[in-house]
């Protein structure tokens, strides 16, 4: 639930990303579980490409031109990263309001590389008359460190195969942000984050689906004063469990931003970005001691993006549950 982020002027939400990170939820995502500490890791790798013509064209370097030139950009940019996050929850024994309490936080580290490659193309105007103008360039950044913080607080409740959950989080920049370069860990800005959503869990059958809808509000970012407009997202993902141990489906996300960006900052006027994602998923449980490991691989393909980079990434989770109760 914390950003890596690609910089560029051209796309909605401050450089074309959120603060939620698309499929944060998964299975089982508003099942109880056994009251303690818990702990969950996971490592995400992506790979997106998005147009960056503007980002180009405004580049204190790419940007140049000839005075002799007029010309018109066309780039892409192409970004890759690698994040490990970690979050220690505590599941409390006691009910409130008749649900099952847990609060943790998420913490963030990394390395993200972004590429920057274009061309100009257009005429210059000599004494001899007009001729045809090409200008290429390419840049490119990496940066590795700590992203931001965000606590995180769920109640659950269950009755038989129905489960639903209540969620809040926030997001704290902690990260290494700047507006001026392309990749990013971290939003750079505060944001509150909150929803609802359901899992249905037939144990004897073995069937699986949980459904998470959340909605974000961006504050404004202290650096370029350029403040997101307030993004929705829904999770959900599927399985079928062959036995206590393996199980698979399929898994996905739609993302969308349903009011403006705003604040000085803002140049692009009113767009909005949204991306969606799909592919498959596979678990193994397995124990450690007393304690339940469970171990899940999931890979999106993002298709139908605008004003956001676009691609794939791929998941592995990593989950330590304490023992169940007694009965």
């Amino acid at each position: 639930m914390i950003v890596v982020g690609v910089s560029g002027v051209a796309y909605a939400d401050e450089g074309g990303t959120s603060f939620w990170t698309p499929g944060s939820f998964g299975s089982m995502a508003a099942v109880p579980t056994s009251p303690g500490w818990s702990v969950t890791a996971f490592h995400i790798h992506s790979n997106t490409r998005q147009a960056g013509a503007a980002t180009f064209a405004q580049d204190p370097v790419l940007g140049l031109l000839p005075a002799n030139a007029m010309a018109t950009p066309f780039a892409r940019q192409y970004n890759q990263s690698n994040q490990d996050y970690i979050t220690p929850t505590y599941t409390f024994r006691e009910p409130v309001l008749g649900a099952q309490l847990a609060l943790g936080v998420t913490v963030q580290a990394g390395v993200t590389q972004a590429t920057l490659s274009g061309k100009w193309l257009g005429v210059t105007t000599l004494p001899s008359g007009k001729a045809p103008f090409a200008q290429f360039g390419t840049r490119d950044e990496a940066i590795s460190g700590l992203g931001d913080i965000a606590p995180e607080a769920t109640l659950k409740w269950s009755s038989g195969v129905h489960n639903f959950i209540a969620y809040a989080s926030v997001n704290m920049p902690a990260g290494q942000f700047n507006p001026n370069r392309l990749p990013n860990i971290g939003a750079g800005h505060w944001a509150v984050d909150g929803g609802g959503g359901y899992t249905y869990y037939n144990q004897k059958r073995g069937w699986e689906f949980s459904g998470v809808l959340g909605f974000t509000y961006n504050f404004i970012d202290p650096q370029s004063k350029y403040q997101d407009g307030i993004d929705m997202h829904f999770d959900w993902a599927g399985s079928y469990a062959f036995n206590d141990k393996v199980s698979v489906g399929a898994v996905g996300y739609a993302f969308r931003q349903i009011s403006c960006d705003s604040g000085v900052g803002d140049t692009i006027g009113c767009v909005a970005s949204q991306i969606f994602g799909v592919g498959p998923q596979v678990t193994y449980n397995f124990p450690v001691d007393e304690w339940q490991g469970s171990l899940n691989f999931k890979v999106y393909k993002e298709f139908g993006a605008q004003n956001r980079a676009e691609g794939w990434n791929g998941w592995i989770t990593l989950t330590l549950n304490p023992p169940a109760p007694p009965s």
